[in-house]
């Protein structure tokens, strides 16, 4: 890779000038001609060329403007016609996949797309666009992810119109595995039955419900299932609250102070609420007693 290549983060570039203004605007143009993405011939000759404008990073507080010469060729052992491709360029964009990840990391660390429309020139509408495609390109390279060995199972609430959700987690890395909507057997059924790996689960933690352990012995065959620590505490709290109503059916709930009025032997009370000091103060709150 040249020294431009190193720099920008794209090889096969040569950098004719950089200009400064606004922003960083550099025109490059590759430096060799690649062979034919048909039949791989080496010999292959410019036909034409055209350039194209994309955005590529941020340096400093200035969006870097790439400017590419990009020729198109001519194959004439196959005779067929194609353009050069960068690497880390994708046919028709007008940003580098560099540039895209860092605006979706950027959103996904919590930056909101007002602020990314100031400091990386677009609009929100593209913010969004780029952010639903890097999740969808993230949620296509799990979807093959084999089961983890070590698996554990839990559902809770997700929202009121969705109802509730099961997260798997692969507790030998302590990452989530996935999440996904519904809690019975005709919710999931169809998600286990393609879940890759399954037959390769060793071990899975979840909790006592027996619906849930009937699930995961049809669906998990090979795996033992054993209790989470959380569950097996609350049972036994609740076993030992449980034998301590019956030893102490009294001491088993905490004791309520219940503030009554008392009279001093002068029969001078002082009323907390409206300091009557009469015998029978018309406040209904609490009262305490003045010994004079």
């Amino acid at each position: 890779m040249s020294l431009a290549g190193n720099i920008l983060g794209i090889s096969d570039l040569e950098v004719e000038r950089v200009d400064r203004d606004r922003g960083i605007e550099v025109y490059a143009r590759p430096t060799s001609r690649p062979a034919c993405i048909y039949c791989q011939h080496k010999g292959v000759r410019i036909k034409a060329t055209y350039q194209r404008t994309l955005k590529h990073t941020r340096q400093g507080n200035q969006v870097m403007t790439l400017h590419l010469t990009c020729p198109k060729y001519h194959c004439p052992q196959c005779g067929r016609y194609f353009r050069h491709r960068f690497k880390g360029v994708r046919p028709r964009f007008r940003a580098s996949e560099a540039f895209r990840l860092e605006v979706f990391e950027a959103h996904d660390g919590g930056v909101t797309q007002r602020k990314l429309t100031l400091t990386h020139s677009i609009s929100p509408d593209t913010v969004e666009r780029w952010y639903q495609s890097h999740c969808r390109l993230r949620r296509s390279e799990r979807a093959n992810r084999p089961c983890p060995k070590v698996l554990g199972i839990d559902e809770h609430f997700f929202t009121r119109k969705r109802g509730y959700a099961t997260t798997l987690v692969d507790l030998k890395r302590n990452k989530v595995f996935d999440v996904v909507l519904g809690r019975s057997e005709a919710s999931l059924g169809r998600y286990l039955k393609a879940l890759p790996g399954r037959d390769n689960v060793r071990l899975i933690v979840m909790d006592m419900s027996e619906t849930d352990r009937a699930i995961a012995r049809r669906y998990f065959p090979n795996a033992m299932i054993v209790a989470d620590r959380f569950h097996v505490i609350r049972l036994v709290n609740q076993h030992f609250l449980k034998a301590w109503q019956d030893h102490d059916p009294e001491g088993r709930y905490p004791v309520r102070f219940v503030p009554q009025r008392t009279l001093c032997p002068r029969g001078r009370t002082a009323c907390i609420g409206c300091a009557d000091k009469g015998s029978a103060p018309s406040c209904l709150r609490a009262s305490i007693t003045r010994w004079k």
